[in-house]
């Protein structure tokens, strides 16, 4: 962070300014007060820090004050007036410091003539930023988004490390309310906006993918007339945009994908696999596919260092930004095959390949998995999928959406784990797929996975964490290794 002072601080949160009494001389002139950093965790004070005491259901930062200031804070944000203060110690006075968190850094942001990329959607915003920055890091000086920094605390603690020697921000936005995209939006005022798709993340909270539709376009709202926007065209919703007025007159509209509308279109995506070396149960695997530029203008041959038909679209995405500000052909190349983000381990034993993807699952990242089964050259494909939790009264209805995209993935056996994968199993079964087990729990299915690991065959396991299918692909992973011997 570059050095911020008392002044700034309070012309960004429009706070009060408070400080103990010294001597008999009183003034009302802000004092000099330097801020080299800012923090929200009382455990990681710095000389010289601005601590903000955040507030939520469980903790209360303003508990925290006086411990933060003796460690070296040199002032502290409060929405609640201290009853004493210490000398030499400022005090700034907001309504909200965790909105007045959000105020200093659109403040911070704004003193830097640097380009901000806010990047939002259900599902895969992480992997499309990864991929964005390595492509604009071949030409500039990249600050992005680190882990899950993607509320309104991450956000603006994101923006608080960008340095005056940095061109371009990379911005993940998460959201799981209406208003949220909104909010980080104002803070960081994008210059490009992406937009993934508009999945089923959140469904429970928001109600319905139209709610979700609007809360990922609330990333508009922050952005200054003739700002641009590069969206997934094959996504059910986005392409709404193309036909709405309002947006078009305001914003520039971009999309990126396989279909007619898309400027950044793909074309012969298909995956290749081969091994790391003789020795090793990894698999490497890569996803080759043509991107062709807008107006015909280049054509671009990548290979993506990870499996996944899914992983065209923030290859695409990243081939517009790159192009919108201003990356020869052969950079956005070189960026995307630099890519090194998250990827879906593959373990190999022979031709056996396993994707032990057991530490969480999704709607969205279920299906997504299935994808990159579905896309593999291999004689048979298998998956062993286990409840989804936390969906509350939708999960039905998207264990069905599972259930319909394992059909269509192409599998040849299909084994669901738990009361609310009866539901998968049944849609399955209704779609097509004629080998489907359904077990209520790991200790009936693990019969049927020991005899379905069989050599030419790639299996994966998914499933919410409790549901510990990880122990199920241990029984698969020491069959394939028996098989080797």
């Amino acid at each position: 962070m570059e050095k911020l002072y008392l002044e700034e601080l309070l012309q960004a949160t429009g706070g009060k300014l408070l400080m103990a009494p010294q001597g008999e001389m009183q003034t009302n002139a802000v004092p000099p007060a330097e801020i080299l950093s800012v923090v929200t965790d009382s455990r990681k004070i710095t000389k010289g820090c601005v601590f903000f005491a955040l507030s939520g259901e469980r903790f209360d930062g303003h508990a925290y004050v006086d411990a933060s200031l003796k460690q070296g804070a040199a002032g502290c944000v409060v929405s609640k007036e201290p009853e004493s203060m210490l000398p030499g110690k400022f005090y700034v006075l907001v309504e909200d410091t965790r909105h007045a968190l959000g105020d200093l850094a659109h403040f911070y942001r704004m003193k830097y003539d640097v380009k901000v990329v806010g990047i939002t959607g259900s599902v895969g915003k992480t992997t499309c930023r990864e991929m964005v920055a390595s492509v604009l890091s071949r030409h500039f000086r990249v600050h992005a988004t680190s882990g899950n920094f993607n509320n309104d605390i991450g956000l603006p603690m994101t923006i608080f490390g960008l340095s005056a020697e940095d061109e371009v921000m990379v911005l993940e936005m998460g959201m799981n309310h209406l208003g949220e995209i909104r909010r980080l939006s104002q803070i960081a005022a994008p210059d490009i906006a992406v937009i993934t798709n508009i999945g089923t993340a959140h469904i429970g909270i928001l109600g319905s993918r139209e709610n979700i539709f609007r809360a990922k376009k609330e990333i508009f709202e922050g952005m200054s007339s003739g700002s641009q926007a590069i969206l997934c065209g094959d996504d059910d919703y986005l392409p709404k945009i193309a036909v709405e007025p309002a947006l078009l007159a305001r914003h520039r509209v971009f999309y990126a994908g396989k279909g007619a509308i898309c400027s950044y279109r793909v074309e012969d995506a298909h995956v290749e696999i081969g091994s790391v070396d003789a020795n090793a149960f990894e698999a490497e695997m890569s996803t080759v596919c043509t991107i062709r530029m807008p107006d015909g203008r280049d054509t671009l041959q990548v290979r993506i260092p990870a499996a996944g038909m899914h992983l065209i679209y923030p290859a695409s995405i990243a081939a517009g930004v790159g192009d919108l500000l201003g990356l020869t052909s052969e950079e956005i190349r070189a960026g995307i095959e630099a890519f090194s983000g998250q990827r879906m381990a593959c373990e190999k034993y022979g031709d056996i390949l396993l994707f032990d993807d057991t530490y969480n699952a999704s709607p969205d990242s279920m299906k997504s998995s299935l994808q990159v089964l579905a896309c593999l050259p291999v004689q048979k494909k298998a998956a062993i999928l286990g409840d989804m939790l936390e969906q509350g009264d939708f999960a039905q209805q998207l264990h069905r959406e599972v259930g319909a995209a394992a059909a269509e993935a192409g599998l040849d056996t299909l084994i669901t784990v738990g009361e609310l994968s009866e539901d998968m199993a049944d849609e399955a079964r209704l779609r097509g797929l004629m080998d489907v087990r359904s077990y209520p729990d790991r200790e009936s299915a693990a019969q049927a996975v020991e005899e379905i690991t069989v050599p030419g065959t790639a299996l994966l396991f998914k499933a919410s964490h409790s549901m510990a299918l990880d122990k199920l692909a241990a029984i698969s992973r020491k069959k394939a290794e028996s098989l080797m011997r």
